[in-house]
């Protein structure tokens, strides 16, 4: 008779535990093993690399040694280079350029601004800078650029050749504030129209009232009238004031205010209710 070693069982064989699922646990670990092995060695590769390469472009060979400013005449070159706020021993290589070109800008005298790399050892500065288009008036007097950007405030004793352009309402800016309202953008369409019209040739205006309904009162200096007028339609408007003038023979000066913001008539007020 024929016994099972393990089941004492007459007839039947049982066999002994397979040992393959085994050996490839063995396999498989060994396989990870490995793979984490050389995942390590990139790693640590890739860091000493970096570290290279940071102590490479930190080598005093590349800091910068001279910077450049182009295009400036509002700013002086010092201004714009300590702008950038780099710290001594900087590194060519290692600057952003467009964040410097950003840190450039915060200037409100200073439109645009590029940043360059002069190699070997020099950092190049391009500036556009903005052009003080006219006198704003709010609670104190201030410089306007043509993009309706605060440049400066003014003191008393500051009397630049330039039109003024009055709020509608007393209001705190500051320099680097950005005002350019549609209101604000037509009254200083309403200042360069009026210096090209033809109608009142060879007088320049020198105040620009904004008023509540959207028109606008052109002030032309002593001894000259004030104009009322909206921004629309302008050249229209001062052709009927021309017009009115050479009807009436008589000289613009003659008047203390014009109204012209009627679309059939021009009404005028005489100096002493004549």
């Amino acid at each position: 008779m024929i016994r099972d070693y393990h089941t004492a069982e007459p007839g039947r064989f049982r066999e002994r535990p397979d040992e393959r699922p085994r050996r490839a646990s063995k396999g498989y670990l060994g396989r990870l093993a490995g793979f984490l092995l050389v995942v390590a060695l990139l790693v640590g590769a890739g860091l000493g690399a970096w570290e290279g390469y940071r102590r490479l472009i930190r080598m005093s060979y590349f800091r910068v040694a001279e910077i450049y400013v182009e295009g400036n005449l509002q700013v002086a070159t010092d201004e714009v280079v300590n702008s950038l706020g780099l710290a001594p021993g900087t590194s060519l290589l290692e600057v952003d350029l467009a964040s410097l070109s950003q840190r450039v800008m915060k200037n409100p005298w200073i439109k645009e601004a590029s940043v360059g790399r002069r190699l070997p050892l020099a950092l190049t500065i391009h500036v556009v800078e903005r052009v003080p288009e006219a006198v704003f008036i709010a609670d104190r007097r201030y410089l306007l650029s043509a993009d309706g950007v605060i440049l400066a405030e003014l003191d008393n004793e500051d009397l630049p050749t330039l039109p003024t352009l009055r709020a509608a309402a007393r209001r705190r800016v500051r320099p680097g504030d950005r005002i350019l309202s549609s209101e604000m953008a037509q009254g200083l369409a309403v200042w360069r129209q009026f210096q090209l019209a033809n109608a009142v040739q060879g007088e320049r205006a020198h105040e620009i009232a904004m008023g509540g309904d959207g028109s606008y009162t052109v002030n032309l200096g002593q001894e000259m009238p004030t104009i009322r007028l909206r921004a629309q339609n302008m050249q229209e408007q001062l052709r009927r004031l021309g017009a009115a003038l050479a009807v009436s023979g008589r000289s613009l000066a003659l008047f203390d205010d014009v109204d012209l913001r009627f679309r059939d008539r021009v009404i005028f007020r005489s100096l002493g209710g004549r």
